[in-house]
């Protein structure tokens, strides 16, 4: 099982703090605070066992990530789980996405989404 987490949130200090706790409980997890900076990482051959996913963030939001991932075949298998604290999205979620977890979660119901995709 890969046990590799990619987090793509603007909130630096949400993404830090998730990473850590994520890293003490044996993931590996690396932050990242803008989607294209994460892209740039996926391009160069990184392969995490799942993403997650902030979706309101300035210059590159999440579906336009999720677009991204989409459109490079050896990367659309990469499961990718939304974290969001907007209630109120017009928008439907991206295809692409398997989970959709409201901000804040809880630490389990996390875990068990990670483990889950």
């Amino acid at each position: 099982m890969n046990k590799s987490v990619l987090i793509i949130d603007d909130d630096v200090d949400l993404a830090t703090t998730l990473a850590e706790t994520l890293r003490d409980l044996g993931y590996e997890a690396t932050p990242f605070f803008s989607g294209r900076e994460a892209l740039e990482r996926l391009l160069d051959g990184e392969r995490p066992g799942v993403i997650l996913l902030d979706l309101m963030m300035p210059k590159m939001n999440g579906w336009k990530v999720c677009d991204e991932l989409c459109a490079i075949p050896a990367l659309e298998e990469i499961p990718v789980v939304i974290m969001t604290a907007a209630s109120n999205i017009k928008q439907p979620m991206p295809a692409h996405a398997r989970e959709v977890l409201s901000k804040p979660f809880e630490l389990d119901a996390l875990l068990r989404t990670i483990d889950a995709a």
